[in-house]
């Protein structure tokens, strides 16, 4: 009888450790919610990007981002518009001449269906940085940015593993990257304790274009073909009552090369090839919002 109630008496504290361990974590909205983040994207390399295209060096952008509640349907799914609110950039230290609207037309304001679990469905945006990817998340759209986690269906639990795909692009042209996922604790952070969560992610690249430039899935029309791989680590704070991230840092790189297809035969030259090793640092803070207080005093 003592060793069934030890044993029984071992399972209810094992039972009582597990709950205070594990952790509920959903993305949480309300209709008309706006945020503000502050970003920094470092690009060091060869940068294919429209005003660097072919140049060495470091291409530092300095962002705030804005995110826009526009509706929250039943069980939690919300449509939501993320863009520019300000924008600077330099390149090797030096001011670089990129204007907000004209970084809009690369970066524009764009929308994205968001659910409690992180799923990001319904991406509509345009431009985009011509011919180049940015590892770990998409310049066209940036909610894969500000909600990097797709969340398990489980409860977290300190150590806990799992995967997802996160798809960048739309249609044929999306490129599809495994992510894998770490629950790692809470974490204080500026008097806040933190869920925080660390990612991986390798993907290997290969892309055709016509002979416009343009992206193609005819492999018999195309006339060049892009190969390469991306990889990075990403660490998030998510809040625990929102789900917000509330800090971000990101680590990646890629490296590529474009040369054409020579449908005869030839030998492909080493001028005809094209490669781009680009290294990529990024950071992301929550900006808190003003007390009306502050406002008022302001004015």
């Amino acid at each position: 009888m003592k060793r069934i109630a030890s044993l029984l008496a071992l399972g209810v504290l094992t039972s009582a450790m597990m709950a205070q361990d594990s952790a509920t974590l959903q993305f949480k909205f309300t209709e008309n919610q706006r945020e503000l983040f502050d970003a920094t994207v470092e690009l060091n390399g060869n940068l294919p990007i429209p005003g660097a295209s072919g140049m060495a060096g470091t291409l530092k952008l300095i962002m705030t981002l804005f995110m826009q509640v526009d509706k929250v349907e039943e069980g939690g799914r919300a449509t939501v518009k993320t863009g520019l609110e300000a924008f600077d950039a330099e390149f090797n230290g030096q001011p670089f001449p990129v204007g907000l609207d004209m970084a809009r037309g690369v970066i524009p304001d764009s929308t994205a269906v968001v659910h409690p679990d992180g799923k990001l469905g319904g991406l509509q945006a345009g431009g985009g940085l011509m011919g180049f990817q940015l590892p770990g998340f998409d310049p066209r759209n940036m909610a894969t940015l500000l909600f990097p986690t797709e969340l398990p269906e489980k409860p977290l639990t300190n150590g806990m593993s799992w995967q997802f795909t996160r798809v960048m692009g739309a249609g044929d042209d999306a490129l599809k990257i495994p992510m894998n996922a770490r629950y790692e604790g809470m974490e204080e952070y500026n008097g806040a304790k933190l869920h925080k969560i660390t990612q991986t992610f390798e993907q290997t690249i290969e892309s055709y274009q016509d002979a416009f430039y343009q992206p193609t899935n005819d492999k018999d029309a195309a006339v060049r073909v892009t190969k390469g791989i991306m990889k990075g680590t990403m660490t998030m704070w998510y809040h625990p009552d929102t789900g917000l991230v509330q800090r971000m840092t990101m680590q990646a790189s890629l490296n590529q090369t474009t040369e054409p297809i020579k449908k005869d035969g030839s030998e492909i030259k080493d001028f005809e090839r094209e490669s781009n090793e680009v290294q990529l640092k990024a950071t992301l803070q929550r900006k808190e919002p003003k007390s009306p207080s502050a406002t008022t005093s302001s004015n």
